[in-house]
């Protein structure tokens, strides 16, 4: 009974032992030993308590969590880690740098994280701008960093190698080391917790940043394939974006996915670009109908300019302000005789007669004209007008010269001014007759009664006093005729004003007695004036025949003189009391053939104006309808005063 007993138990051990044994090995093959940075904050490190912390923890851990794995945290020093993961006493180093190197013997992950190499250097120090400007420094570095391979080929620097990056930034505290280069949330986390932020700067685009991932042992092919699904898992359900701003973030912009970031910035980029590009396509093909809608309307707009142009009688030539023309009309080119284009050519090489540049010079809206002869043997007169052209700032950019051809129209107003001349001229002569008949009495008379009288000497003292003076009254009054019909070139001399006025009316005295008029003459007798005597008296002339015929129908007919001198002017006032001259009438007085007489071509008043210009003056008419007439002639001060 005893045998069967122990038989019994045996068997329930075999039953018993081997199960338990198969648990146990099934139970280890999902608990996964893990080494990390202990000193790596906030990727990996310590708590307080030996608790394991970080970014990299945390991420294992879900991965873990998600795949079905029991973890058993192991803090080390990096060197460590390494050895242990190439002995097998360990699974898996949770953060570390990939190199070609370690690619050889072990195994990586997908890369998790980008970070850039950090150059942290004293505030008070040069800044550095390549790795170059590190000779000569003494370089704290964390062992196996991958840095130290570079550092190496710089000649004149020295490494100083320490178990972890707070070793390392320590050696930089102490001023053991001039340079610290390790990954930026490190740095950055050692500097705040050190509340050291202001003492030291850093340099980052210095060094190219580096892949961090999870490293196992070569060949560990199914573990490396969950720990990449697991990573894929936290990517799409949001849980590495929530640990990356928990841990990474409040040390720094740096990547999350370094490549995948760039890749979102690479096709924000390309969006924006083609956007633009499509935008640009868009507008410039706006553009180009705009612009070939402009040219268009510009090409009709200077057709229609030169059609206008060339329509006017006138010639018309723009320059700028070198002279160059930049345009001419046909007609300008008819007056001028250009054959060709000028276009371009200089203004100032034809006309050089005129005062082109004056026109430059002058600001504001003026316009200056007057009459020149053209010296290519044609003796062309041309009037011509110049203004100055003005851009909208009211810049002066060049001129404009109108052009028109006055030869035709000068001979036939000098052939109707002569005309007009004759015409008084034969009034005059009208009124001479009967004064040249008076003294041509008288010595007929006297010749007559000579051969009776020739011995009486009374006789013979009145033939010797009146006859010279009856020859000497007549010649006066022939030369002064023949002075006024001859065409003589101007000529100015000092004359007396009251003189002048005195042999004028001397001419006119039949007709003044004939229409009843009483003369009245108030000038100074020693009033002088600088002027050309035969031009003047065609003036007076002119004007006192203007007034006899404005008084045929007045009650009171009288003609006044009045001569004063007003500061630089000289004036003589010639009143008359006809008719006077109507309102409407008055602004076109010095029109030439205005008239509104039934007799006379409308020149009279026109030359009178046109010759006290010529002595720098010019008349004035006062007039009201039904009461008289003054005409004003103003000198210039030439002469002297009384």
């Amino acid at each position: 009974m005893l045998r069967y007993l122990n038989i019994f138990l045996l068997f329930i051990a075999l039953l018993l032992f081997p199960s338990s044994s198969f648990a146990a090995k099934a139970k280890e093959v999902h608990v996964i030993r893990v080494g990390f940075d202990k000193n790596a904050p906030p990727l990996s490190y310590t708590g307080p308590k030996g608790e394991a912390l970080g970014f990299n923890i945390e991420l294992i851990q879900n991965i873990a969590t998600r795949q079905g794995y029991r973890l058993k945290l192991i803090p080390l020093e990096l060197d460590d880690a390494l050895e242990m993961l190439k002995e097998g006493k360990l699974d898996i180093i949770a953060g570390l740098e990939y190199t070609s190197i370690r690619d050889t013997f072990l195994d990586f992950s997908d890369s998790f994280l980008t970070l850039p190499k950090t150059v942290v250097i004293p505030s008070s120090i040069k800044d550095i701008s390549s790795l170059n400007d590190l000779k000569g420094k003494v370089v704290a570095v964390q062992r196996e960093d991958t840095i130290i391979s570079q550092l190496e080929n710089i000649r004149g620097s020295e490494i100083l190698e320490s178990f972890n990056q707070l070793d390392a930034m320590d050696m930089l505290f102490l001023g053991r080391a001039d340079v610290f280069i390790g990954n930026r949330p490190t740095a950055e986390y050692i500097l705040q917790h050190a509340k050291k932020q202001l003492k030291y700067r850093i340099r980052t685009g210095l060094i190219p940043p580096s892949d961090y991932a999870f490293a196992v042992r070569e060949g560990n092919y199914k573990l490396l394939k969950d720990i990449n699904t697991g990573l894929t898992a936290l990517h799409h359900n949001g849980t590495y974006e929530r640990l990356y701003s928990q841990y990474l973030e409040p040390y720094g912009a740096l990547a999350i996915d370094w490549w995948r970031k760039l890749v979102y910035i690479l096709l924000i980029l390309t969006g924006i670009i083609f956007t633009i590009l499509v935008g640009i396509f868009f507008w410039n093909n706006r553009l180009k109908k705009e612009v070939n809608r402009q040219t268009a309307a510009l090409a009709d707009s200077y057709a229609f300019q030169s059609k206008v142009l060339d329509s006017v009688d006138n010639g018309i030539i723009s320059f700028n302000l070198e002279g160059n023309v930049t345009l001419i009309n046909h007609i300008a080119r008819n007056l001028l005789g250009m054959k060709g284009n000028p276009l371009g050519t200089n203004i100032f090489d034809f006309l050089s007669q005129l005062p082109l540049q004056k026109v430059l010079e002058i600001k504001g809206q003026r316009m200056i004209h007057g009459e020149i002869c053209l010296d290519d043997g044609t003796d062309r007169i041309l009037q011509y007008y110049i203004a100055s052209l003005q851009n909208g700032m009211g810049e002066i950019i060049g001129g404009i010269l109108c052009l028109q051809d006055r030869t035709e129209q000068n001979h036939l107003q000098a052939r109707l001014i002569a005309q007009e001349k004759m015409r008084a001229l034969g009034q005059l002569i009208a009124g001479i007759a009967h004064e040249i008949r008076n003294p041509l009495t008288a010595i007929k008379t006297f010749t007559e009664m000579l051969p009776k009288k020739i011995h009486d000497p009374r006789f013979q003292s009145e033939l010797l006093r009146h006859v010279p003076e009856e020859v000497e009254r007549m010649n006066r009054i022939i030369e002064d005729l023949l002075d006024y019909s001859r065409e003589k070139s101007m000529h100015l001399e000092m004359k007396n004003l009251n003189e002048l006025v005195q042999s004028v009316t001397g001419l006119l005295k039949k007709q003044f007695r004939n229409e009843g008029i009483e003369l009245e003459i108030d000038i100074p007798p020693a009033l002088t004036v600088l002027i050309d005597q035969n031009r003047i008296k065609q003036v007076l002339i002119n004007l006192i025949l203007n007034a006899i015929q404005a008084m045929n129908d007045s009650k009171k007919k009288q003609l006044y003189f009045h001569g004063a001198i007003d500061g630089q002017t000289i004036r003589l006032d010639i009143t008359d009391f006809g008719i006077g001259i109507k309102a409407q009438d008055m602004p076109h007085l010095f029109q030439p053939f205005y008239t509104t007489k039934n007799q006379g071509i409308g020149l009279g008043l026109y030359i009178c104006q046109k010759i006290m210009q010529e002595h720098g003056g010019h008349i004035e008419v006062k007039s009201s309808a039904y009461k008289g007439t003054t005409v004003t002639l103003l000198f210039t001060n030439g002469g002297d005063a009384p």
